[in-house]
């Protein structure tokens, strides 16, 4: 398994041709840039090793406390953490549902100051109609955020399976030939 700064190198690496490849498919600046965001969130922060310690949880500094439970419920790569739009889709609900409950609490405390009277029904409305109205926005971050995830589980497979291989290779001093006979 690669390392963190590994991670990083790929990402500076692939950025540009993530970016090429956005522009392509939407010939947009706006969209390519909301891909690429998410690529770089994803890559540097919110990918697939949130289910350990690791340089994306230390990242989130004072607030890396929201992905405990998060590391403590899964096992790391997981099909749920390092799985093809599995792991991405867990850590979006994941982290969904802590800005929800940060939100909510926000609204309470300022419903009982005073300054607003946002009931239930009006926070739902608001909520789907950011998601109706705004669904493009969020299908390209969200392309954006699995192929950060794409990248970083690709190299996880790559160089797994490179040390698997020189593991083996150790093994026979003679692999490529035979050894001499006496």
């Amino acid at each position: 398994m690669p390392a963190g700064k590994t991670h990083d190198r790929i990402t500076i690496w692939v950025t540009p041709w993530v970016t090429l490849a956005a522009m392509i498919a939407t010939s947009h600046w706006g969209y390519t840039a909301l891909v690429v965001g998410g690529f770089l969130f994803a890559s540097t922060m919110f990918g697939p090793d949130l289910d350990i310690r690791s340089v994306q949880s230390q990242r989130w500094g004072w607030l890396r406390w929201i992905w405990r439970p998060y590391r403590r419920s899964l096992r790391h790569r997981s099909w749920l953490s390092h799985g093809f739009l599995a792991g991405t889709v867990v850590r979006c609900l994941y982290l969904f549902v802590w800005v929800v409950l940060g939100i909510l609490l926000v609204l309470e405390i300022s419903n009982t100051v005073g300054h607003t009277t946002v009931t239930w029904n009006d926070l739902g409305q608001t909520i789907g109609q950011v998601f109706t109205d705004y669904w493009r926005v969020w299908v390209a971050i969200a392309i954006g955020i699995e192929l950060g995830a794409m990248s970083h589980y690709t190299a996880d497979w790559l160089v797994s399976g490179w040390k698997r291989e020189q593991r083996k290779t150790a093994k026979k001093p003679y692999s490529s030939r035979q050894q001499p006979r006496k």
